[in-house]
């Protein structure tokens, strides 16, 4: 019995390891994410600087086998909820602060 698979495009055999159809381009697997230090150093400004896209890119890695990526999947979520988090509380005070400002510089403009 031989160890092949046929493309479900082309339909012609091709490897079980076999990321791509040599034929026809079809991506038959998706490649395993990179759980480097570089990499996971990456998702996690990613996540931390770039908040909604912070939940997709730990999505991608919570659908990975491996407990490494499935842990960096969960820390990029975590690490996107905190950054929205302080990013909304640092928004909120912001604008109050601009309308106390503004309140102010009204009552002393009515003060004349």
């Amino acid at each position: 019995m031989e160890d092949s698979v046929k493309c479900p495009i082309c339909h012609l055999e091709v490897k079980p390891t076999d990321y791509f159809c040599f034929n026809c381009g079809k991506n038959l697997k998706p490649k395993p994410l990179s759980s480097s230090l570089i990499q996971q150093l990456v998702v996690f400004l990613e996540s931390i600087f770039l908040p909604p896209y912070g939940i997709v890119i730990g999505m991608r890695y919570l659908r990975q086998k491996e407990n490494k990526s499935k842990v960096v999947g969960v820390a990029a979520i975590i690490l996107t909820i905190v950054s929205l988090v302080v990013f909304t509380k640092i928004t909120l005070n912001l604008i109050n602060n601009i309308n106390t400002q503004v309140n102010n510089q009204l009552q002393q403009f009515q003060a004349f």
